[in-house]
């Protein structure tokens, strides 16, 4: 049987912004305005577009077909391209085509989303046209046309030039969110030169204004009309530049700092200032567009030329990488001073020493942008690449950290000349996860096995890094990709045709009982088109791209039941499943099965482990807490596994009743109604349903635990928890461990109404505290007297105790000697009764409750059955003392009419 692709082609809609942008120049003529004042400026209209995923609310594909759960347990949706699957297929017909054809999980997949949701083409979200210079719009094509003619015997040659207008295209084109009704297009011409165009505003907006920054002559933005070229003096601006300044510290250095490819970066800031970005070897450069005026508000100056960059949108966070040595001082000094040869360094010459760590490694630069502008957060500075070490292969040949110094392409021809030891910047990759950010690099450990976290804490100001050590895996970048879906770090490796699910919060977890590997995840079913096939192309975060004919693209997400199956059955994926954007009730079915494959298994390590995990998750929600000491008292009755006739429909794989369920901040967070519901009650009654003693006594032990590691962590057990461990113990024939736990309770608030008379600290509650106190105190006394229970008469004074115990301290007195006279035990009801006869309200409570004299007088003649005559006389004589005082009333004869 195939099982689905760990990836699913899911449908989508966007809101806002463009995953994939393009953009468009349409030839126009030349236009001249005599009206106007540069009626001399030749100009042309440009056309830009920019294009994204289309806007559609579909609804779900239905998940209760056995067919999508086997094959398709997720959502289709392709986009762009292809041919339409017809409609009139049934899903058994599509169960025999994958069959016969044996096609891979991803290409069924794609195949039933072009079935069932036809293709769609990317729509236009950005249309805009402006005037821009000529020399911007246009660029001469120049063409050499050669002529020959033979004139007595000599040969003639004319060379015609001719000279062609064609559009211009940028180097970059980006389009900048909406921002105080205008929106505006930065275009890069040239390595040193932009032109920012305000392109779209509304009516009290002017966007008839450009701006020109070009570094090689003046940082600073020069405004222009949309027809002209910006007017640099390079005069004023080299006076400007050197007025008390050093260019240098500017962050500028002339002929030599550019732009790094795709450095143009917009930014809304928090106070609705739009903010651009420029990333070039040399310095971080800020400009800001308030109020219709562009200036330049902040320059960070870089330590060393930059490499790269890696810009994370949604929190708006930059990092810069830059080349550095990572040789210690002394031999630094001796190869800059020519004593050794860099080239020697990794031969092994006697005369030279050897080192097996990278010459050179990536400074990690990280800036902040999510305060108001110009405002920005920086961290300590990090090195990635410093853990890599060289291989046989790689002796010699190291480049120097200056020959890379500037550029973020490498080719395949430039690594058959260098170390592939030293860090690349395709090797690293910058995600958000779980709303932090961080730094991954692949191939990070030893000869490239390993993965390489580093959390940028803005709130703590620091780093935190993290190693991951992946065995068998080739980490080659060029078959390598690296992506971010459901908050989960994916490596999709071409060349092993395995994919690793990485969850950072596992990783970055201090608890050992956390699984820390990573989940392999394969594709069982060989076909024409797979993931791993190099016409596939995956678009980080969470994208493929088909190039075959006019092109499709998927974007993917998680196939929760083949990684779950994945992983091993002993490993605690219980935090890793409440963290998946999946529905409730399929995280809810995902645990079920986890807990009764460990249950019917006997796993009592395995399920302690996990108990240990989801009660340190647990403890660390308060709400989740609060919110469990209310909900479970409607589950007090079932806890008692008493009357399992009216529930004998329940089993293992289902909940004991609709599973309540907490608000969203819970949602990360097994509560202990969920676990009572989902796991203990169902395994409970079904071990009483099936009379299995073993399987009764396991969950009996599990319960228990699980009780022990709450109070372990000064949580309060709910009522109904307390009371299925009392009824599993009594079932389950542990009558020592049960008498243990009842006097452990009874001392435990004993101990604790102490310390609050002598005003002492203390983590413990009183039973009055605890909502549904009383109702727990009435299951107490049905427990020891119902029929089903029969518990040994020790165990049955205890209960009945520890019951009265806590219906007189939450102040139920009456309620108290309702149930002592149920049952049977008289002396105790006398005997609570006299101690608050003195208050005449505790009396009329107790007859308003229905306990009356005739109630004491039944429950005498009942007790006297089995009684000695002695004893009957006894307890007679006692009981008529009693009643005289408690209501004299009873004993007057009514008078005959």
């Amino acid at each position: 049987e195939r099982i689905a692709d760990p990836y699913e082609s899911r449908r989508t809609s966007f809101t806002s912004g463009s995953l994939i942008s393009g953009f468009e120049s349409l030839i126009t003529n030349t236009t001249d305005d005599p009206d106007e004042e540069e009626s001399s400026a030749e100009f042309e209209v440009v056309r830009y577009q920019a294009f994204g995923l289309p806007r559609q609310n579909i609804s779900k594909v239905n998940s209760n077909s056995s067919l999508e759960q086997r094959y398709h347990p997720f959502e289709d949706y392709v986009l762009d391209g292809g041919d339409d699957m017809s409609d009139d297929n049934s899903q058994e017909d599509l169960n025999t085509s994958h069959k016969t054809n044996n096609l891979s999980a991803f290409e069924s997949a794609a195949k039933k989303a072009a079935k069932e949701h036809k293709n769609k083409s990317l729509v236009t979200e950005i249309a805009i046209s402006f005037q821009l210079p000529s020399s911007l719009a246009n660029v001469e094509n120049r063409e050499e046309q050669s002529t020959s003619g033979n004139t007595d015997d000599n040969t003639t040659t004319d060379d015609d030039t001719t000279v062609m207008l064609a559009r211009r295209i940028p180097i970059l084109a980006k389009f900048s969110p909406m921002a105080n009704g205008v929106r505006y297009l930065a275009l890069q011409y040239t390595p040193t030169m932009i032109r920012i165009a305000a392109v779209e505003g509304g009516q009290h907006h002017n966007t008839d204004k450009h701006w020109t920054i070009d570094i090689s002559l003046d940082p600073n933005p020069i405004a222009s009309s949309p027809k002209r070229l910006a007017n640099f003096d390079l005069g004023s601006s080299m006076t400007f530049f050197n007025k008390g300044r050093d260019k240098e510290n500017e962050g500028i250095i002339t002929g030599t700092t550019t732009i790094i490819g795709g450095g143009i970066i917009w930014c809304k800031r928090a106070n609705n200032v739009l903010d651009l970005i420029v990333v070039t070897t040399t310095s971080v450069l800020l400009y800001s567009i308030n109020n219709e005026q562009m200036t330049k508000t902040q320059v960070v100056v870089l330590e060393h030329p930059s490499a790269s960059f890696w810009y994370e949108s949604q929190s708006k966070t930059l990092v810069v990488g830059s080349y550095t040595s990572n040789l210690p001082r002394n031999l630094s000094e001796s190869i800059s001073e020519g004593m050794i040869s860099s080239e020697n360094m990794g031969r092994g010459n006697a005369s030279s020493p050897t080192v097996s760590f990278p010459i050179a490694v990536m400074s990690m630069k990280t800036l902040f942008f999510r305060g108001d502008s110009p405002t920005f957060q920086t961290l300590p500075t990090f090195a990635v690449g410093t853990l890599r070490e060289k291989t046989v292969e790689d002796k010699g040949n190291t480049p120097s950290p200056q020959a890379r110094d500037g550029s973020d392409n490498v080719t395949s021809d430039d690594r058959s000349n260098v170390e592939e030891n030293i860090i690349f910047p395709t090797e690293v990759s910058l995600f958000n996860f779980y709303g932090s950010i961080y730094c991954v690099e692949i191939g990070s450990l030893g000869n490239g096995h390993g993965i390489g976290l580093t959390e940028l804490d803005s709130d703590s100001s620091c780093i935190r890094v993290r190693q991951h050590k992946i065995e068998n895996l080739s980490m080659n970048s060029e078959s390598v990709s690296v992506g971010a879906i459901d908050n989960l770090l994916c490596i999709i490796s071409r060349e092993n045709k395995v994919t690793h699910f990485i969850d950072v919060a596992d990783i970055f977890s201090d608890d050992r009982r956390v699984p820390h590997e990573s989940i392999e995840v394969s594709e069982l079913a060989e076909g024409d088109v797979s993931i791993y096939d190099e016409k596939i192309s995956f678009l980080a975060p969470s994208y493929f791209l088909n190039t075959e004919d006019q092109g499709l693209l998927y974007q993917v997400g998680i196939s929760l039941p083949l990684v779950v199956k994945s992983a091993p059955p002993t490993a605690c994926i219980i935090p890793f499943l409440l963290r998946r954007k999946s529905s409730k009730d399929t995280i809810r079915s995902f645990v079920m099965e986890r807990f009764s494959a460990a249950i019917e298994a006997r796993d009592l390590s395995s399920l302690r482990q996990w108990l240990g995990v989801i009660t340190k998750q647990y403890a660390s929600n308060a709400r989740a807490a609060k919110w469990d000491y209310e909900s479970t008292i409607s589950l007090l009755s079932k806890s008692s596994l008493v009357g399992l006739g009216r529930t004998a429909d329940v089993n293992t794989a289902s909940t004991v009743g609709e599973v309540m369920l907490p608000d969203s901040s819970c949602v990360e967070t097994v509560t202990q109604t969920e676990m009572l519901q989902m796991i203990l009650l169902p395994h409970a009654m079904a071990a009483v349903n099936d009379r299995n003693s073993e399987k009764l006594r396991f969950v009996s032990t599990l319960s228990v635990h699980y009780l022990i590691e709450l109070e372990r962590l000064f949580l309060i057990p709910c009522v109904a928890l307390e009371m299925l461990v009392i009824t599993l113990l009594l079932k389950a024939g542990e009558q020592d461990e049960l008498t243990s736990f009842l006097s452990a309770r009874e001392t435990q608030r004993t101990i604790t109404r102490r310390r609050r008379q002598l005003d002492l600290p203390t983590n413990n509650r009183l039973y009055s505290e605890n909502p549904g106190a009383a109702a727990f105190a009435e299951t107490l006394f049905l427990i020891a007297t119902n029929s089903e229970t029969e518990p040994p008469s020790s165990i049955k004074k205890q209960l009945i105790s520890l019951g009265t115990v806590i219906l007189i301290e939450c102040g139920s007195t009456s309620v108290a000697v309702k149930c002592l006279l149920t049952a049977d035990q008289i002396s105790e009801a006398i005997a609570l009764c006299s101690k608050r006869s003195k208050a005449n309200k505790d009396t009329a409570e107790a007859k308003s409750m229905g306990s009356q004299a005739k109630d004491f007088f039944r429950v005498a003649a009942k007790t006297a059955k089995g009684q000695k005559e002695s004893d009957r006389c006894k307890s007679f004589y006692h009981l008529h003392c009693f009643l005289k005082q408690y209501d004299p009333t009873c004993f007057s004869l009514d008078k005959r009419k």
